[in-house]
């Protein structure tokens, strides 16, 4: 009977198309809403969405430090208060049929390969592996949807794009076809057990930015000012990457346009008229306030709210109300020169309170001389360093960064004497470091080593590191330095509020793997460590269930055994952005937000899937899972496992000794 009812509202609409609200919405036969979406009896409150992104690991660094042997499994997964999963894998959709390619590459953007491999068994190599692995893959995602779990697939991601231009718009047929081909894939491919679709638009450049081969790049000189379509062209520009090295070509990262989310709005529409999910997961900057953006050339970023109502299918329509979900990614990077176009001083002024194991400059000695961080210059130079700190955070370092008063200025990234390192400027047959930079290295290091008695320590020259979330414009922390805590959280949440139903939003937190300690080792060049796993054992021939990105920590750098050119690195650690997952906190913003906007958010979402999952007896516990479990006293989500709320080893307890046999 409530279905009838909400189609018939649906149909006499006047004002365009809408799925209905919270709660009262319509699904298609055997489709698992959202959690927050779900009917409930009358006077019950909503279940709370919790939300996780699940990758290959080949999907990033995010996946690949706990190595394939490491994937998520479907019984871990039910072991863990978690009803909500979106795989990302890359899929670019710049047509409505076709786009489901494992290995396809993203010719016209960044070189972003669709992965060939999904977690719980999907390998996608060619038609012979693929009809292999399905019947697991199926039998897997079986397991998960029959007990209560929603599956999506995102579109888009990390350098995966979707139509920019205006000759690229898509027709009403297109969105059609969308539908018609959705259906296929989650049949064919899925078996059936797959809910609908996430949007994930994120960084994208025509000219190629992976880790270690990137030329897209961003200058709020060169791009700050720009519209949307002029950066949608593309804005290039001639920079050495270093001072006194020779000019190589950069350019603006792209943000959606107006097109972009005509096709996203339409695909939407069609998706919903056939009651399937959509969710949106839009970075920080595209979608932080529900104000007009008033500025000269739309230099407010904002896209999810400024181009949220479209036309398509007869109707005009607005996306955050077709959207079932919306996570908003509270963990993003750069600012987009928010920083530098915005009117109000503190917006981005880093005077944020956070946990004193949280910080938002990490230092080596908090970390065991295990923190460290990777660099990039021309094409395929690239490499790791171990400097004494590192400005994780919303803090940026450089020439001319915002001040924690507000103001711009230098604040250094390094002690003095620490930017020894000079990279090389060429790559040849033999590598990208000859003889004489080798030679250079060396000397200094071991002259860094001798004057500070110290295990050696870098900067690479010049290099500078720019301001991630949490920052008070688009991502703002719990607290700041004499303000009620999440005063500022509520206040984007309450602008917000003017253009969508905050009971379908959630806030989003990292995840990341920050305590795995893995081993690197540097060869010739004794300040070019690298992985100790070679690249052929993640690549085939070898099997992917065999792939291995890291080897485990096994002996850290010290002063005696420096020239052993061995050290432990925690790769992760400068990649962990935004709010501290924290249960008390988490909670005390939802209260926040329902005392004082009388709204309920939806829950919470969280990348990536890895770090916070349930672990069996013989597996070292994920770092964020007992966070995890803390804040499911609140949510009390079901547990549908055989093993519920199993952490899995202490990674510091002591080696349990050996059994002995006892003959009689």
């Amino acid at each position: 009977m409530l279905k009838l009812t909400l189609l018939a509202s649906c149909a006499a609409s006047a004002a365009g198309f809408s799925p209905g609200a919270t709660g009262l919405r319509a699904y298609a036969p055997g489709v698992n809403a959202p959690a927050h979406q779900r009917p409930v009896k009358e006077g019950d409150p909503p279940a709370k969405l919790v939300w996780a992104y699940a990758g290959a690991s080949t999907q990033g660094d995010a996946e690949s430090v706990y190595n394939s042997m490491g994937e998520v499994t479907a019984e871990d997964l039910l072991n863990t208060p978690i009803n909500h999963i979106a795989f990302i894998a890359n899929v670019n959709v710049n047509q409505s049929k076709g786009w489901w390619l494992p290995g396809a590459n993203d010719t016209s953007g960044c070189g972003q390969e669709q992965t060939y491999e999904l977690p719980f068994g999907y390998r996608g190599y060619n038609k012979s592996a693929e009809a292999a692995s399905l019947p697991i893959f199926h039998e897997n995602l079986r397991k998960i949807h029959s007990n209560g779990v929603a599956v999506t697939l995102t579109l888009g991601s990390w350098c995966t794009s979707l139509p920019m231009h205006k000759k690229d718009e898509w027709t009403d047929q297109d969105f059609t076809d969308f539908v018609k081909y959705f259906e296929e894939v989650r049949q064919n491919i899925f078996g059936g057990y797959l809910d609908g679709i996430d949007f994930d638009w994120e960084g994208y450049c025509n000219d190629g930015c992976l880790k270690g081969t990137c030329v897209c790049a961003w200058d709020d000189d060169h791009c700050g000012s720009a519209t949307p379509d002029e950066l949608a062209a593309g804005i290039e520009w001639m920079a050495p990457p270093l001072p006194g090295q020779p000019d190589m070509k950069h350019q603006c990262w792209m943000m959606p346009t107006s097109s972009t989310f005509q096709v996203m709005t339409g695909i939407s529409h069609a998706m919903k008229k056939a009651h399937y999910v959509v969710t949106l997961v839009p970075m920080s900057v595209a979608m932080y306030s529900g104000e007009p953006d008033t500025s000269k050339n739309q230099v407010m970023r904002n896209e999810y709210v400024k181009y949220r109502k479209q036309t398509s299918l007869g109707a005009e329509v607005d996306l955050l109300d077709l959207a079932d979900g919306i996570l908003l990614q509270w963990y993003s990077g750069f600012d987009a020169a928010l920083c530098k176009n915005t009117d109000d001083p503190t917006a981005c002024a880093c005077t944020n309170v956070p946990d004193d194991d949280y910080p938002n400059i990490v230092k080596s000695s908090d970390t065991g001389g295990l923190l460290t961080g990777a660099w990039q210059t021309y094409w395929n130079i690239s490499g790791n360093f171990f400097p004494t700190s590192y400005p994780v955070r919303c803090q940026a370092c450089g020439a001319n960064v915002v001040l924690p008063d507000g103001t711009r200025g230098s604040l250094p990234c390094f002690p003095e004497g620490e930017d020894w390192y000079v990279p090389s400027t060429k790559r040849a047959a033999g590598g990208a470091n000859p003889k004489d930079v080798v030679a250079d290295h060396n000397s200094k290091l071991e002259a860094y080593v001798q004057e500070h008695k110290a295990v050696p320590k870098w900067w690479v020259k010049s290099q500078e590191s720019n301001s991630k979330c949490p920052r008070s414009i688009d991502c703002p922390d719990f607290q700041y330095k004499g303000e009620p805590r999440y005063s500022r959280q509520v206040k984007l949440l309450k602008s917000l509020q003017k253009v969508v139903d905050l009971s379908k939003i959630s806030i989003g937190y990292e995840t990341l793997g920050t305590d795995v300690q893995v081993q690197m080792e540097s060869y010739e060049d004794h300040a070019l460590p690298w992985s100790t796993s070679p690249i052929k054992a993640h690549n085939q021939p070898t099997p992917y269930e065999n792939y291995t990105f890291y080897k485990p920590c096994k002996q850290n750098m010290t002063l005696e055994n420096y020239k052993d050119n061995k050290r432990c690195a925690m790769p992760l650690i400068v990649s962990q952005w935004g709010p501290k997952f924290d249960a008390e906190d988490i909670v005390g913003l939802e209260n926040a937000v329902q005392t004082q906007l009388n709204a309920r958010l939806a829950g919470i979402g969280m990348f990536t899937l890895d770090g916070c999952i349930s672990q069996p007896t013989g597996k070292t516990r994920r770092f964020w899972f007992g966070e995890l479990m803390k804040l499911n006293e609140t949510y009390k989500l079901a547990c549908y496992g055989d093993n519920c709320g199993h952490a899995g080893d202490d990674p510091w307890a002591p080696p349990k000794a050996a059994a002995t046999e006892i003959v009689i």
